[in-house]
């Protein structure tokens, strides 16, 4: 049976910060001005935004009904190849739209979730990795 170790940001920080507590020089939260709650906090909703953005069936799964949505609004009019190669086009601009639109509400989520203290923390604590 394989071990499966979950490889991300939140685990792998709580897991040097496990590792390393007791060495000296290794950075102490109240260093930053930061709480223990805050500092738990920001490490949940930065890593549900990193999975949200790497959810891949997710993912496939808008694109591809975005991507149908205008072969379905066309097979309402005369079927010609004319028309399939608007859909084609209009599919893939709408994928394209839905793709910018993704990439600037998980800039913006993350942008607001940004606070220099615990981003200065979460270095100095990968450091020690």
């Amino acid at each position: 049976m394989q071990n499966n170790i979950l490889d991300d940001m939140e685990h792998r920080i709580r897991k040097v910060i496990a590792d390393n507590r007791d060495k000296d020089g290794f950075p102490n939260l109240e260093q930053y001005n930061v709480t223990e709650e805050e500092f738990d906090d920001y490490l949940f909703y930065k890593q549900a935004v990193i999975d949200d953005v790497d959810s891949l069936r997710k993912k496939y799964t808008i694109y591809s009904i975005i991507f149908i949505i205008p072969f379905l609004v066309m097979s309402f009019y005369e079927t010609t190849l004319t028309n399939m190669f608007i859909a084609l086009g209009a599919g893939a601009v709408l994928c394209f739209i839905y793709y910018l639109l993704t990439i600037l509400v998980n800039f913006i989520r993350m942008k607001r979730l940004h606070n220099e203290a615990i981003e200065r923390y979460i270095a100095d604590v990968l450091k020690f990795e």
